[in-house]
C-alpha cells in the first residue's frame, strides 16, 4: 500500500482505501510517513462492496495466455465470484495448471482498480464433463451462436456462464450441455473471440437476471 501511496502522491490528511481482497475494504486517513512506511488510522470499515447479490460463475474454455488473461481481469469486473477454465476438445496446449497462480494475482490487481472487495476464486482447470456435472441448482447458461431466443433467468442461487474456446464446442460436447439443461444464450450474428463472447454473456445473463439494477 505505501508504494502505491508514493506513485499517487499521497499525503498527511489524505484517504486511502486498504482492500483485504476477502470482501472488507478499510477506508483510512494517512497520518505520517515514516521513511517508506506510511502511517494509517482506519475511520471506516466497508464489507462487501461491489458485489453481486447472487454468485455468478464464469466456465471459460482456456485460451492463450494474453486472451484468457484479459477475460479474467474483465469478469473480475463484471463482478464474477470464481473463474473456472475449461478444458475442451479444442483447448490447446497442456500444462495450463501452471497458469492458475498468475490468473488469481491479475483477479486480486482487478478487485481494487473496480472498487469490488471480494476476489473472484481462479480454480484449476477442470475437464468439460466435470463442469456440466456442476452447479445443478444455477441457472446454467451456454453462448450458443444459434440460439434465438433470450432465456428467462430466475437468479436466486447463482449463475453459471459456460464460454467454448476458439472454434467453439465440438458436436460430441454440444450433445452433452445440451442434454445436461444448459440453456443457450444467444448474443448476436456477428462471430465473437472467445474472451469477447465472455465479456458479452456475463453482461446479458446480469441483466436479465436484474443483477445490474441497485438494491433500494
Amino acid at each position: 500500500m505505501a508504494r502505491h501511496a508514493v506513485v499517487n502522491r499521497v499525503g498527511p490528511g489524505d484517504l486511502v482505501e486498504l482492500c483485504d481482497l476477502a470482501g472488507t475494504v478499510g477506508i483510512a486517513r494517512v497520518l505520517a510517513w515514516q521513511g517508506k512506511a506510511c502511517e494509517v488510522e482506519v475511520v471506516e470499515i466497508v464489507s462487501g462492496r461491489g458485489e453481486l447479490p447472487v454468485p455468478v460463475v464464469l466456465a471459460l474454455a482456456v485460451l492463450h495466455s494474453q486472451a484468457f488473461d484479459w477475460a479474467v481481469e474483465k469478469a473480475t469486473e463484471l463482478g464474477v465470484s470464481e473463474i473456472v477454465p475449461v478444458l475442451t476438445a479444442r483447448v490447446q496446449g497442456t500444462r495450463h495448471e501452471g497458469r492458475v497462480e498468475r490468473w488469481q494475482r491479475i483477479a486480486d490487481a482487478a478487485v481494487s482498480q473496480c472498487g469490488r472487495s471480494l476476489a473472484p476464486a481462479v480454480r484449476a482447470p477442470q475437464p468439460l464433463q466435470v463442469v456440466i456435472d456442476s452447479r445443478s441448482s444455477f441457472t446454467r447458461l451456454v453462448a450458443d451462436p444459434v440460439a434465438v431466443a433470450l432465456p428467462a433467468l430466475p437468479a436466486e442461487r447463482g449463475i453459471l456462464v459456460l464460454i467454448g474456446p476458439e472454434g467453439g464446442f465440438d458436436d460430441d460436447e454440444c450433445d452433452r450441455i445440451r442434454a445436461a439443461g444448459f440453456a443457450g444464450l444467444p448474443l448476436g450474428s456477428r462471430t465473437l473471440r472467445a474472451e469477447t463472447a465472455a465479456v458479452a454473456a456475463l453482461s446479458v445473463a446480469q441483466a436479465l437476471a436484474g443483477l445490474f439494477v441497485s438494491p433500494a
